[in-house]
């Protein structure tokens, strides 16, 4: 540890320093603590004065309320005025006590005790004696009172109690003074305090320049003046301190480094002769580092290279890959490499056009050349090459060829230098490097071939529609086409795909609803060491059932099996087929017999037993009956059979559907109690069909709905348009169909299998031949059904004429009112239709008077028309009596349209005032009937347009 003598600089500042702080430190704290004790003193005295004066206050005001609210009692006799003296007497007498709490000069206890004596005896005997006097009314005696001195007493009291104030007040701004005073004092001392520590720090600075800074400057400049190996003077300081110390030190080294510069000057140029060595050395090591590095690069690329000829099987990626070698290797100006038989190609510095000139004009010289030598070189003057050289530049061009065995040209490659040559040895390596290319092409030949004969293969195991799957010898699916994938429905597996042994046995047992015998059997074919063939039938389960042969053989190779081959074949139509003989056979024996028999059997009683003609026309009406019946399904058998061999001829032509379906609907009347309603809702209804077919689907369609609705009840026919076609619904409310029933049934020989249907008769030939018909006529077909409720049949024909039907549509305004039309001559039925939609309406049609009267009860009506003559159980004048009976429909607008004279009478009697008698335009009926949209019915009586208006009306 280092010992410091007396004299050193450190101990001697060290000393001043702790001298300076101790000084400063003793003097400050003292300041501090007699200013503070100073401060205090005079903040407790002004506290003590400020209390004083604030309480001061509170007892002048108290006095001058106190005294204020006596005379305000004895002038008034205020009880709460004497309320409040009392009041302000106990709070003087507690600001008094409070004063007496306090240090107080005598005069302050004095003035004190002069106060608490007086409110003494102003509380127990001036007060009260004044309170006597005000409720004895003795004013009198309240004037005496107050001049016997009380009042001066009090006037005298406030006026102490102010002096008092004043003289606290004055207190206090002297206190001010006096603490302002004492601190501009300590200011000033503080200051002159700063002023001595300022001259004693500038001295001890002087000091320091003077034994430090100076000496330090001094050997600067001789260090300076060394450096710079100018002369120098250093003069031995005759100091004890670490200044001599490091004088006598710094002069030992600047001599001990004159001593040292001749030989370090030797040494340095030794080390320059060797540095410049090394600098050669290095550039040596650097020249052989960049062949390094080019050697690198170059195996580096060719590794690339090699990778590509050994892996790639793009030959446009090959080609490519070896004209950038050659060009990066071999820095070609100019370059093409080009396979001849498939035509890709890489160039560098060519552009298509100058590659197709090559083809066309020199490919035949560069052939003739290569015939006489694997590769040649040819020099030549540049002229699009020179560039901006005004000298002579040639190109060096070189061409070499791949060939195959037989000597066909497969490759050419071609490249150009300018202004340089190509070496012997640079000819020899590109020529070595083609030769290795063509190991290349001719493996991605292969290859290709490879992949064309396997694609071949697959293709046509693909397209064959027996479903294939090999199996290995372990049992494991290595290989199976697409049938296989679609007839079964392997999920996400792919041609590729191996599936283990269980796993595809399980996929196909799931299926099956015998999977304990198709799993043996598949386990017997896998198990069998023979060839011999197997075969099998299973039914496989998916979203349509399908019967499946499938048949198996093992695969041989030098007598040991290697794997077995399963083809599993649809056989699902061929089934059906079997099934539907089957079904043919049953159902033509039960639907022949049973009329026959009915036939044979009424012909034998005709012929055997005299009858009477009641009965006998009752047993010929049967007879007819029946051979209908045959005649029909021998008709249907015959449409069938002519449908399916595609010698159906259809006679299209422009048919009216709501023709058609009121003329169905008659024939169906006059057989059948059901209710038959049609209700028009198209704007176009004219399609473009042959018409007695589609009669047949029309009859077909309602007899069905007729059949399957035993106990009666409505069916109706609707007519909308969709887009470019006609829609027609047929509704029943019969029995309905089951609804995994719907699907089968424009199956041939479909039936539904419930208790119900099977009481209904039917060769289940109907809606196949309906779903044939319509499908020819570019529509379609379907059903819909609630079991129990009821069943829609809708079928869509093609308009004669859409766009027409457009245009209407578009005119006909939306949400039309309904009109029904009660007429059993159907052509006039049509007329009146057709003429109210044109105006905008839809048209119910009926032609019996009880249908009419249940439809209109729940359809809302802007009108009805009626025929007289009707019917033979009831007749218009019947249906109208129904209408006015029934508060629904009593209300309704009816026009009367008759052939028949006006019934005035029958007239009045229902009140009804329109009557068009036939014939009559047409527009007459729907002028009338726009009427109802525009007058208001309050009576139901009809309104109809004056006679001058036009028309036949009566």
């Amino acid at each position: 540890m280092e010992v410091l003598s007396n004299s050193s600089i450190r101990r001697r500042y060290l000393r001043v320093a702790l001298s300076m702080l101790f000084v400063f430190v003793l003097v400050g704290t003292g300041a501090y603590f007699y200013m503070q004790n100073r401060q205090d003193e005079m903040i407790e005295k002004r506290e003590q004065l400020y209390n004083k004066q604030i309480v001061l206050e509170d007892l002048r005001d108290t006095l001058h309320d106190l005294f204020f609210r006596a005379r305000g009692y004895y002038a008034f006799q205020n009880e709460r005025e004497r309320t409040h003296v009392y009041e302000d007497i106990e709070q003087v007498k507690k600001t008094l006590k409070q004063l007496e709490e306090w240090k107080l000069t005598s005069q302050e206890k004095q003035m004190t005790k002069e106060l608490a004596d007086f409110f003494d005896t102003f509380e127990n005997e001036t007060f009260p004696a004044g309170i006597a006097f005000v409720e004895a009314n003795n004013y009198e005696g309240l004037r005496e009172l107050s001049n016997s001195g009380v009042t001066d007493s009090v006037n005298q009291y406030m006026a102490d109690v102010k002096d008092y104030k004043v003289n606290i007040d004055n207190e206090l701004e002297q206190l001010s003074a006096d603490m302002l005073r004492q601190s501009n004092q300590f200011t000033v001392a503080m200051m002159g305090f700063v002023v001595l520590l300022f001259a004693l720090i500038s001295f001890i600075i002087w000091r320091t320049i003077n034994d430090i800074v100076k000496p330090l400057e001094h050997m600067r400049r001789v260090a300076d003046n060394f450096a710079d190996g100018k002369s120098f003077s250093l003069l031995p300081l005759n100091r004890n301190d670490e200044i001599g110390v490091l004088a006598s030190s710094f002069a030992t080294m600047i001599y001990t480094i004159q001593d040292k510069e001749e030989e370090l000057t030797a040494q340095n140029e030794e080390l320059m002769m060797q540095q410049d060595e090394l600098q050669e050395r290095q550039l040596k090591m650097e020249e052989s580092l960049k062949e390094t590095e080019r050697t690198k690069e170059r195996l580096e690329r060719y590794n690339e290279l090699n990778h590509v000829l050994s892996f790639s099987l793009d030959k446009q990626e090959l080609t490519d890959s070896v004209l950038r070698y050659f060009d990066e290797v071999y820095e070609i100006d100019l370059g093409l490499f080009w396979l001849r038989e498939s035509g890709e190609h890489a160039l560098k510095g060519f552009t298509a056009v100058m590659f197709n000139d090559f083809m066309e004009n020199r490919i035949d010289y560069v052939d003739r050349r290569l015939e006489e030598a694997p590769y040649f070189t040819v020099k030549r003057e540049a002229v699009h090459e020179k560039g901006l050289s005004e000298e002579n530049v040639y190109v060096h061009d070189y061409f070499s060829s791949i060939r195959n065995p037989a000597g066909g040209v497969i490759a050419l490659f071609g490249c150009s230098r300018i202004g340089r040559f190509f070496s012997d040895k640079e000819q020899e390596d590109l020529y070595g490097l083609l030769n290795r290319v063509y190991l290349a092409i001719e493996r991605i030949q292969l290859y290709e071939q490879a992949v064309r004969e396997r694609t071949l293969n697959e293709s046509i195991v693909n397209n064959i529609h027996e479903g294939i799957q090999f199996i290995s010898y372990e049992g494991d699916m290595v290989q199976h086409n697409k049938a296989l994938y679609e007839l079964i429905d392997f999920g996400v597996m792919t041609e590729e795909t191996l599936v283990l042994r269980e796993e595809w046995l399980d996929t196909f047992t799931k299926k099956t609803e015998n999977p304990e015998e198709l799993r043996a059997f598949f386990e017997g074919c896998l198990a069998d060491q023979s060839d011999e063939l197997r075969h099998f039938s299973y039914v496989i389960h998916g979203s349509k059932e399908r019967v499946i042969d499938v048949y198996s053989t093992s695969t041989m190779l030098d007598g040991e099996k290697t794997g077995t081959i399963f083809v599993h074949r649809d056989i699902t139509q061929e089934h059906e087929v079997d099934k539907m003989k089957t079904e043919l056979v049953s159902t033509v024996s039960h639907e022949l017999r049973t009329p026959l028999s009915s036939v044979l059997g009424f012909t034998e009683l005709l012929m055997t037993k005299e009858l009477k003609p009641l009965k006998q026309k009752r047993y010929l009406e049967t007879i007819y009956k029946e051979a209908q019946r045959l005649t029909n399904l021998i008709n249907d058998f015959l449409d069938l059979q002519r449908m399916e061999a595609g010698s159906q001829v259809y006679s299209m032509s422009a048919v009216k559907m709501n023709e058609v379906a009121v003329e169905t609907t008659a024939q169906f009347r006059s057989k059948t109690a059901h209710d038959f309603t049609i209700v028009d809702e198209a704007a176009d209804v004219t399609v473009y069909a042959d018409r007695e077919r589609i009669i047949q689907v029309m009859t077909n369609v309602m007899s069905n709905a007729v059949k399957f609705s035993p106990e009666g009840g409505q069916v109706t026919i609707l007519l909308k348009n969709e887009q470019d076609h006609l829609a027609v619904f047929v509704r029943d409310q019969g029995i309905g169909i089951p609804a995994e029933e719907v699907s089968k049934l424009f199956t041939k020989f479909q039936r539904i299998d419930n208790s119900a249907s099977r009481k209904i008769g039917g060769t289940g030939l109907g809606l196949a031949i309906c779903r044939e018909i319509v499908e020819k006529h570019g529509g379609k077909i379907s059903i819909e059904s609630d079991e129990g409720k009821g069943t829609t049949v809708k079928f869509t024909i093609p308009l004669a004429h859409p766009n027409k039907n457009e245009a209407i549509a578009q005119e006909t305004p939306e949400g039309r009112n309904i009109v029904m039309l009660v007429e059993d001559d159907t052509s006039l039925a049509m007329l009146l239709s057709e003429e109210l939609k044109m105006k905008g309406f839809a048209v119910i049609y009926h032609s019996s008077p009880k249908s009419a009267f249940e439809e209109a009860k729940q359809r809302p009506l802007i009108g009805i028309v009626i025929d007289i003559m009707l019917g033979e159980e009831l007749d218009g004048w019947d249906l109208v009596n129904m209408l006015k009976k029934d508060d629904r429909t009593k209300n309704l607008p009816i026009i009367i349209s008759s052939a028949l004279d006006r019934a005035d009478e029958k007239m009045h009697t229902y009140g009804i005032e329109h009557y068009l008698t036939k014939p009559y335009p047409p527009n007459r009926l729907s002028e009338t009937v726009l009427g109802f949209l525009h007058t208001p019915i309050q009576d139901g009586r009809i309104l109809y347009p004056d006679e001058e208006q036009g028309g036949a009306d009566h």
